[in-house]
């Protein structure tokens, strides 16, 4: 969650705004209905901390928003600092908001009502709501410039002294209006306020853009202006206007130079007639003269610009970095301004000045319109994430198509950027394509899907990426991954006539190596899930095995009661040991670093502890959450890496028709490798012969959880025959 002008919150802020109360998510709240416009912010205001309800299940949202109520929500959310003095207010000791007072005071947001008196409970009007929100935003360095309030019937009713703040409140989109109506002097509501902070919380400052174009200097690319259409005119008097893509106001005089032009989305501006003599035609692609606009004052008439190839260089800038320009010709222009629609982003654009870029003098074009008005074919493919997946996984709101036209090929590196941190990652069709941690830009090919992730991690925690967020791909490398994305190139059907047996098809096996007995622990893929067609052979494998515990990394219970109810059902077997509780259902993810995994890994050893083999374990492949668990297992039973390895490359050798020994079978080994050095705690490429992977088994165990005399028992389950067991030889593939 990005909070750019908050500092993070400490402790439980459950100081009720009216009377202490504990914060409640928006379920709870009786008053809250799940569709009402403000139930979101509810839930952002309570779950961060920044407001909490009037009781136990109300918040109250039609209530009287106070001073104390506003001064307190802008403490908690700086993080409620420690007051050196007590304000000099007379009427607030012993009052909730006593520190909160103090701390505006002392950070010049009020001088109170009037000399002496905070007057914490008296209720406060939109128009005062909007300039305390304002300028606590301008004292952040956070500033737009003021919006036009002429479009709002009632503008009249802002009074004088709050005109500036409500203006600048509206540019920032802290304050909005409701039927073309902005309610100046209506009594603010909790509701709205919850909405106005929510609102204020995702705000970022504006810096210069020196800075910002030195440490992008290189992500400039070559562009110049295409042909494309807009409208221009002279005006017969002073003639104003606003421009929404820029949020600045503009006003015309017939001075027989100026000329109102109006771009591909109704913005309009106004430029020099010599200029635009030069940069644009008529409509048919003729020559301009003076006398085409003054002989039509007042009437806009069609114009053409004359394409120019390759004359400038631009920098995108995603939507949620703002930037302050200054340009060469004295005006201040903003990037990205909160007030006005930007597409995915802004652009800085300069000169070519003999093939490089000119940074004497930049300016911003809107990006709404810079794909219509300049070459954007060497420039970054741009696009937001329209969807968290449950295990981190970027969805993003373009389709792998878009980088294809764009010249970028599977096997690229791409420069990838989010959240303002750049990474290389390989551009290829699944997640397996790299190593286990590391990161992938995914051809979804099945779903028609871009995606962004980490193989067997979660990419929105680490880097911190909310649904929304812009993120841009450019070539980092061309071919750079080509030689190791063909070698994981891997192909599986689901057909059981192109697998030599039912054990290779179904990838179950027993595990037997170290310390494990025979007919103790088997993995096998998912006897329940049909997705992948094997369910009914697992199933009856893990029969013929007599399997009496079964740890589903997998599933929770809903899914596999999904999966009993499904027509078609075939896995009677496992059906039985669940309803007999003998099935424990993890949900795990794949991240198996995570603190998820691991807590519920340690839920799953201790569920093998405490019930008789054999066992089998499993995930939908059992791949990948049921390769780590192999792997913790095999270790801390004595294999050796050559055994943990290999037992992992079979599931490659079943599914996928991987030879042993091929270029293809070294590579992918690594990943298993990979896990074995996350397991012992080593570096990346660290060396693992001389690791002791039974003691580093036991000291990972004990890091999730379990005691020793746990890891005692798992290792005696492991070790010990199974008396009476039916256990059957393993066919080789």
């Amino acid at each position: 969650m990005k909070k750019p002008l908050s500092l993070a919150l400490t402790g439980a802020l459950a100081l009720s705004l009216t009377a202490p109360a504990l914060a409640a998510e928006v379920a709870s709240f009786t008053d809250v209905a799940e569709n009402a416009w403000y139930a979101d912010a509810v839930s952002y205001v309570t779950a961060e901390g920044i407001m909490s309800g009037t009781g136990k299940t109300t918040f109250s949202p039609a209530g009287t928003v106070t001073r104390g109520m506003v001064y307190q929500t802008l403490y908690n959310l700086a993080g409620k600092p420690a007051v050196a003095e007590k304000a000099t207010f007379t009427d607030v000791s012993g009052t909730w908001y006593a520190d909160a007072a103090a701390w505006a005071e002392d950070e010049g947001l009020t001088t109170g009502v009037s000399k002496g008196i905070f007057g914490g409970e008296r209720s406060m009007t939109r128009q005062e709501l909007a300039k305390v929100f304002a300028d606590y935003a301008a004292s952040k360095g956070v500033n737009a410039a003021n919006a036009d309030l002429s479009t709002y019937a009632d503008a009249d009713a802002v009074a004088a002294w709050a005109k500036d703040g409500v203006e600048r409140a509206v540019a920032l989109g802290i304050l909005s209006g409701s039927q073309g109506k902005l309610n100046p002097t209506g009594t603010a509501q909790r509701a709205e306020l919850a909405q106005i902070l929510m609102t204020f919380d995702g705000l970022t400052a504006e810096t210069p853009a020196e800075d910002y174009i030195a440490a992008h200097a290189d992500d400039f690319f070559l562009t110049g202006k295409t042909e494309y259409a807009i409208q221009g005119m002279m005006v017969s008097k002073d003639t104003s206007f606003h421009n929404d893509l820029e949020n600045v106001d503009y006003t015309a005089t017939d001075d027989g130079v100026s000329v109102v032009l109006k771009g591909t989305v109704g913005e309009q501006w106004i430029a020099k007639l010599d200029k635009v003599l030069k940069t644009y035609t008529k409509a048919d692609g003729s020559a301009l003269t003076a006398e085409d606009f003054t002989g039509s004052k007042d009437t806009f008439i069609d114009l053409k610009t004359k394409a120019e190839p390759d004359t400038n260089f631009a920098c995108f800038v995603p939507a949620d970095v703002r930037l302050t320009v200054n340009t060469a010709w004295g005006d201040v222009l903003h990037v990205n301004d909160p007030s006005s629609e930007h597409g995915y982003g802004d652009y800085l654009v300069c000169p070519n000045k003999d093939g490089k870029p000119d940074f004497s003098d930049v300016w911003v074009v809107n990006g709404a319109v810079f794909g219509s008005t300049y070459d954007v074919s060497r420039g970054p493919v741009v696009g937001r994430v329209a969807a968290v997946e449950k295990y981190g996984n970027l969805d993003l709101d373009i389709k792998p198509e878009a980088l294809y036209t764009a010249g970028l090929e599977l096997g690229d590196v791409l420069d990838v950027t989010v959240n303002g941190v750049s990474l290389a990652i390989p551009f290829c069709t699944a997640y397996s394509d790299v190593n286990t941690g590391e990161t992938v830009v995914r051809d979804n090919q099945e779903s028609d899907l871009l995606v962004v992730a980490i193989n067997m991690g979660n990419f929105a925690e680490t880097y911190g990426v909310d649904e929304g967020d812009v993120v841009s791909f450019a070539l980092a490398e061309k071919a750079g991954y080509l030689g190791q994305y063909q070698a994981h190139q891997l192909q599986r059907t689901n057909e059981r006539k192109d697998y030599s047996s039912d054990e290779v098809f179904a990838n179950f096996r027993p595990v037997v190596m170290g310390d494990i007995a025979e007919g103790v622990l088997y993995r096998t893929s998912s006897p329940v899930n049909p997705e992948i067609g094997r369910a009914s052979y697992a199933d009856d494998l893990i029969e013929k095995a007599g399997i009496q515990t079964v740890i589903n990394l997998a599933d929770d219970d809903a899914a596999i009661q999904g999966y009993f109810a499904a027509e078609g059902f075939d896995s009677p077997y496992y059906k039985g040991l669940y309803e007999g509780g003998h099935v424990i259902a993890l949900n795990m993810g794949v991240d198996y670093k995570s603190q998820d995994f691991q807590s519920k890994l340690k839920s799953g050893l201790e569920f093998l502890i405490a019930n008789e083999g054999p066992y089998a374990f499993h995930c939908n492949e059992g791949k990948d959450r049921a390769g780590f668990t192999a792997i913790l297992l095999e270790s801390l039973m004595g294999a050796t890496q050559e055994e943990i390895v290999a037992d992992y490359m079979v599931s490659y050798e079943n599914y996928y028709h991987v030879q042993k020994g091929s270029e293809q079978y070294k590579l992918i080994a690594q990943v298993a490798e990979g896990m074995l050095r996350d397991m012992a705690g080593l570096e990346k490429d660290a060396d693992l012969s001389k690791v002791d992977l039974s003691k580093a088994a036991e000291d990972y165990l004990l890091g999730i959880g379990l005691t020793a005399d746990q890891i005692t028992s798992l290792k005696t389950n492991l070790s010990t025959p199974i008396v009476g067991s039916k256990s059957v030889p393993f066919p080789q593939a």
